[in-house]
Formats: structure tokens, sequence, C-alpha cells
């Protein structure tokens, strides 16, 4: 995560966390625990691993013409 959402999240570098999915299908996608930590990213966006995380993805999210599932738009919430 970038160093500024850690700290505006009120979370700590190596602190455990879920993602939960937050698709608007209301299907329940949690995958955790996760270790936060800080990179060099944008502000707004959390990186992680496949396929550990894909559980996050529905199958429904994907690109209309290549059919590959778009694991770079999953929208996601940090659960403590």
């Amino acid at each position: 995560m970038n160093l500024d959402d850690i700290e505006q999240a009120g979370l700590q570098q190596g602190q455990m966390v879920s993602l939960v999915s937050d698709a608007g299908d209301g299907v329940h996608r949690q995958v955790g625990p996760l270790k936060v930590t800080p990179f060099r990213l944008p502000n707004g966006c959390v990186g992680s691993y496949y396929p550990e995380v894909n559980p996050l993805i529905p199958l429904a999210h994907h690109d209309i013409h290549s059919q590959m599932p778009a694991a770079k738009g999953v929208p996601v919430r940090i659960v403590v």
C-alpha cells in the first residue's frame, strides 16, 4: 500500500488485515490474513499477488474482448 494510505487508514506496517471484494454483486469474497506493507503505489491502490487473491475477482469481471479477468481493477475494502 501507499505509505500515506496506510497512515490515513490508521494501519501499521506489518499489521495483518483482510481484503474484501466490493464487486457489488452480492457475493461475499474475502482473502486474508495479508500483511500491510508499504510500497510505491498511487494513492488509493493496493497491490497483491495471484493466485492468493484470485477469490476476490468475480467471474463476470473481465475484459469484453479478450475475456481475461480484470484483476487490476477489482474494488476492495480493507478489514482489520
